[in-house]
């Protein structure tokens, strides 16, 4: 069971090796990313990140559905990490087992503006962003656990 998701450009890094894992406690960590499976470097430097005690697999994005579809992954608290608003829109269309997203850590970028403490949408960001609120699923804007947090509908009302 996917215990949450979350949507940061850094991936895996101190911040959410050590907070978010401790938060959500889970057995496995999925990593789905594209990019980073064409660099050994970055698969190498992600692995090096990883809790002591708990697994991590990195997969593409539809390899990661696959995982997530399995049916032992129902035994299992795993915590998903994707880069980007786009590739959870790609993964939430390829398996049901992600109910909430956490999103956090979006650098700037041409025409994206400030939405909440360190993260930058664009256009297409937002639309990707109204398409997981569409497909039924808990948005949530926030860095740290111990922040409150931002709704997605309040950043769409926002910026509509």
């Amino acid at each position: 069971m996917v215990v949450l998701c979350r949507v940061d450009e850094r991936l895996l890094h101190g911040q959410v090796a050590v907070t978010w894992v401790s938060q959500v406690q889970p057995d496995s960590i999925l990593i789905a990313d594209d990019e980073v499976m064409k660099n050994e470097m970055s698969r190498m430097a992600l692995k090096m990140v990883k809790p002591t005690g708990v697994n991590m697999a990195i997969r593409s994005v539809e390899d990661g559905a696959g995982v997530l579809n399995d049916p032992r992954a129902e035994k299992l608290r795993i915590f998903v990490v994707v880069r980007t608003l786009r590739d959870a829109v790609r993964l939430c269309e390829m398996t049901d087992t992600i109910t909430k997203i956490n999103v956090g850590g979006i650098k700037k970028k041409e025409g994206a503006r400030l939405v909440a403490a360190s993260v930058y949408l664009n256009d297409e960001d937002l639309a990707n962003l109204q398409r997981l609120v569409d497909l039924g699923k808990e948005v949530e804007f926030r860095m740290v656990p111990s922040e409150s947090g931002k709704k997605a509908e309040q950043i769409l009302s926002e910026y509509k």
